[in-house]
């Protein structure tokens, strides 16, 4: 007697493939790709019956729609993780208790702030550009325009704005901490945290953008090109150090530095609350 096929639950087989043909758009390495993916791949993938699979999505471009919002929105990038890596929090932290003494003085503080906008901003830069997750987050929001329309449009756009909404909650409660610790202020009343966060956010994923691009342009033609530009983004520049040395900073910790400097200061008033002995 054959085997009965497995009893899959709707739901079950929802989450399945939708994981499934997210799986399969990662390890195609682009959003662009997932208009050519094939459905009955993802079933073979997903481990469902077929008949489910098609009674859920009688039509191909159903499946897509659903996919590209699942992407934006539950499955995303954002979703699993905020913009910044999650041990540049740990980073930070241990950056500001390895040098509490710091705080005692404007210059000390100020000393802190350059080093922890140095470290925390190296490590996200990193974390970026080593991950096929936000490279297919990007990749969605950059083709949306061009590729849906209507009200899965609408859906897939409203998700991916959800996901950055979660992403400067999160850049903005990091901020929360580092201002309480070392004292600092907005420049001006009617700018917010939120303010610096999207502008300071944006440029680090640009940059990591760009460095995803010269990676792949140094395997082609363009390689002596890519290769002056990965330079200029990776080659180490000589910034502020924590002991009045210069220290290492790459090209998007110094960008980062400025939108920083523009929004905040140092705040007069602030006196620094340090453990006894210190």
């Amino acid at each position: 007697m054959a085997a009965r096929p497995e009893r899959v639950p709707a739901e079950e087989v929802r989450r399945r493939m939708l994981e499934a043909g997210r799986d399969l758009a990662i390890e195609a390495g682009a959003a662009l790709t997932i208009e050519h993916l094939r459905v009955e791949e993802i079933i073979q993938r997903a481990r469902v019956p077929r008949s489910s699979a098609y009674r859920m999505w009688p039509y191909r471009e159903d499946y897509i729609d659903d996919l590209l919002t699942y992407l934006a929105g539950v499955g995303n990038w954002f979703n699993e993780r905020p913009v910044f890596d999650p041990e540049t929090f740990t980073v930070l932290k241990q950056a500001v208790e390895d040098n509490r003494e710091l705080i005692s003085t404007p210059g000390g503080r100020r000393a802190l702030l350059c080093e922890v906008v140095r470290l925390t901003v190296a490590q996200n830069y990193s974390a970026l550009t080593d991950s096929s997750l936000w490279r297919l987050h990007m990749a969605l929001s950059a083709t949306l325009g061009s590729t849906r329309s209507g009200e899965a449009r609408q859906k897939i756009a409203a998700a991916l704005e959800e996901g950055q909404r979660v992403s400067r909650e999160s850049l903005v409660a990091v901020f929360g901490f580092l201002a309480q610790e070392l004292g600092l202020r907005m420049r001006d009343p009617a700018a917010t945290i939120e303010h610096m966060q999207l502008a300071g956010g944006l440029l680090v994923q640009s940059v990591a953008l760009r460095n995803v691009q010269v990676r792949a342009a140094a395997a082609g033609d363009g390689a002596g090109e890519a290769a002056r530009v990965d330079a200029l983004l990776n080659e180490p520049l000589p910034g502020p150090g924590l002991d009045g040395q210069p220290a290492e900073w790459t090209l998007a910790a110094f960008a980062y530095m400025g939108v920083v400097d523009a929004f905040i200061e140092l705040d007069p008033d602030f006196t620094p609350e340090l453990p006894p002995g210190r």
